[in-house]
């Protein structure tokens, strides 16, 4: 009498085993792609009304600032889901994308602060020293990915650009 799994020699079992797993990773990554798309549609839909409503005279800058905080954010979501993108269709997971996120969140960061400042200006201090760090953090992301694309080959840092 044969036992159970007799039949399946084992490169068949792990094939199957992979396969599985690469089929709930690709549907793990449809469904974030799913919701991100969704989140881009409602941060798309909020700035338009941000932007219906006009503002007072006086509370101009601000308003302006905070439509560029929601684009700088619509770009974020978008360069996420350009990442789930590139994991579900090649596989591998690309770090640029993520410091290209980085990037944006930090000199969105910079944009409220300033208006923050403009309008608070009892937090100068905190908000200097805070600006500080986004600047060097800036900086270390942008070394990172020149550093990242000397490192390709040239047939990859072409299509990247």
């Amino acid at each position: 009498m044969k036992e159970v799994g007799e039949n399946l020699n084992p490169t068949k079992s792990r094939k199957l085993i992979i396969d599985g797993f690469e089929l709930g990773e690709n549907i793990i990554y449809i469904v974030i792609a799913i919701l991100l798309f969704l989140v881009t549609l409602f941060l798309i839909y909020d700035a338009a009304r941000t932007l219906i409503h006009y503002p007072t005279a006086s509370s101009f800058v601000r308003w302006v600032v905070e439509i560029l905080n929601k684009i700088l954010l619509m770009l974020m979501v978008l360069e996420i889901l350009y990442t789930v993108r590139i994991s579900y269709t090649e596989h591998t997971l690309c770090a640029e994308p993520f410091l290209i996120v980085a990037l944006i969140a930090a000199i969105r960061r910079i944009l409220v602060i300033s208006v923050e400042t403009a309008y608070f200006p009892e937090l100068f201090q905190h908000h200097m020293v805070e600006i500080g760090i986004l600047g060097v953090l800036i900086f270390i992301f942008v070394i990172s990915m020149v550093f990242m694309h000397k490192k390709m080959p040239p047939k990859q840092n072409q299509s990247q650009s």
